[in-house]
């Protein structure tokens, strides 16, 4: 296999294991603080402002992760200049 192309592909596979880590933090940690929130005052519902900051951050990696090459693939902007 040509060596760019396996580099092209480990750093790929880098980029999804960190989104998956990101992911399972995500996963672990955000009942923490919904748990904090029982156990404190539960007059204002605070736990959702992290959750959907974080939430967000998580869609833009996410996206960033698995759908930058669809959407900025050089392949694609080929296929889309020879049909003019």
């Amino acid at each position: 296999m040509n060596i760019i192309i396996e580099n092209q592909i480990i750093e790929k596979a880098k980029r999804r294991v960190g989104f998956k880590i990101h992911l399972t933090v995500f996963i672990l940690l955000f009942p923490i603080n919904w748990i904090i929130w029982a156990f404190t005052d539960t007059s204002y519902l605070w736990p959702v402002w992290p959750a959907l900051g974080w939430g967000v951050g998580l869609l833009f990696h996410w996206l960033g992760v698995y759908h930058t090459d669809k959407f900025f693939s050089i392949d694609r902007e080929v296929r889309i200049l020879k049909n003019y």
